[in-house]
């Protein structure tokens, strides 16, 4: 017994070497108590505001996995703190300020900015999510209405050039917003031949009621699953976020290499692991400048607007907890 208990010892013993070995291969700084808690004044996170707000368009696309880049932003945070000495008396170009102590704890303010604008982001995301799921079937129902009554005007307009132009108008679209419009469009339609469709015989007056009662019900629900101008900033300055923490460790990472080309300390700075696409190009795995999407559900890139998170193949820090992203758009 003593035997086996000496030899699962020496197995966990030589997994955790291998796992501190992995992950320093890849250029991570250990992990530290310091990575724990930490929250964001008021008055500092309206300072960072402003400067995300400042750069305007020239902003990051955020590609998503919070946890994982939040942790490895830390250790380079932390890693900059340890050797500031030397880092703030590197000789950036002229034209480029001065790295100060100040802006290397900055950083660990802008990595919490970015956890707190992903938050509100994904809320606002997961409302329009539910708003979106619960639009289908009064919609269904609005379009089986839409095109009964649409047969019941195609006969009545056979004969009517104009009335055919209108049946037209009608048809011509299909998206969300299109259904809601036609349902207006063809209410007043129907109140114009009301004594027709009353006589009609095949339900026609009991589907205008019906799409009486979901008109104003569908163009709350539409508004409600289109992403409001507030939801759109707040993923917008996510962005802006992620593009200050992005360049505060692209300023250190060329310090270091200034400091310690050639030494293991460089591994201690090194960029986010790429994903399998960006690592065919030799390109860090950060969005594009200036990056914007719609905001509509069925075209947004998840994560809250963010790609899927599947389709990022990175090697990441192994000891982030299993699942402590899987929600993150």
């Amino acid at each position: 017994m003593a035997t086996k208990a000496s030899t699962t010892t020496a197995s966990a013993i030589n997994r955790a070497a291998k796992k501190r070995a992995s992950r320093e291969a890849q250029g991570a700084p250990r992990s530290s108590p310091r990575e724990a808690a930490y929250t964001l004044s008021a008055a500092r996170e309206a300072e960072l505001v402003r400067e995300a707000e400042s750069l305007g368009d020239n902003t990051l696309y955020f590609p998503g996995k919070l946890a994982r880049r939040v942790i490895w932003a830390s250790r380079i945070q932390l890693a900059a703190e340890r050797d500031a000495a030397d880092l703030v008396r590197t000789p950036f170009p002229d034209g480029e300020p001065p790295l100060t102590r100040e802006e290397i704890h900055g950083l660990r303010d802008k990595i919490e900015l970015l956890r707190v604008t992903q938050s509100r982001w994904q809320a606002a995301q997961q409302r329009q999510e539910r708003a979106a799921a619960t639009f289908g079937k009064p919609a269904a129902e609005a379009a089986l209405h839409r095109q009964a009554l649409l047969r019941f005007f195609d006969l009545r307009f056979k004969k009517s050039a104009e009335g055919q132009k209108r049946l037209m108008a009608i048809r011509a679209g299909n998206g969300d917003a299109d259904l809601v419009q036609d349902v207006s469009d063809l209410l007043l339609l129907c109140s114009e031949h009301a004594e027709a469709i009353d006589k009609a015989p095949r339900g026609e007056a009991a589907a205008v009621a019906r799409l009486r009662e979901l008109s104003p019900l569908l163009a709350r629900m539409l508004a409600d699953k289109t992403l409001s101008p507030e939801a759109l900033h707040s993923r917008k300055l996510r962005d802006a976020a992620y593009t200050l923490v992005v360049n505060a460790e692209r300023r250190l990472r060329a310090a270091a290499e200034y400091w310690y080309a050639g030494t293991d300390k460089t591994k201690d700075y090194a960029p986010f692991p790429v994903s399998r696409g960006a690592a065919s190009t030799g390109e860090e795995e950060e969005g594009e400048a200036g990056a914007e999407d719609d905001g509509a559900l069925d075209e947004d890139k998840t994560d809250g607007g963010a790609p899927n998170e599947g389709d990022e193949q990175d090697e990441a820090p192994e000891d982030v907890t299993p699942g402590e992203d899987e929600d993150e758009r």
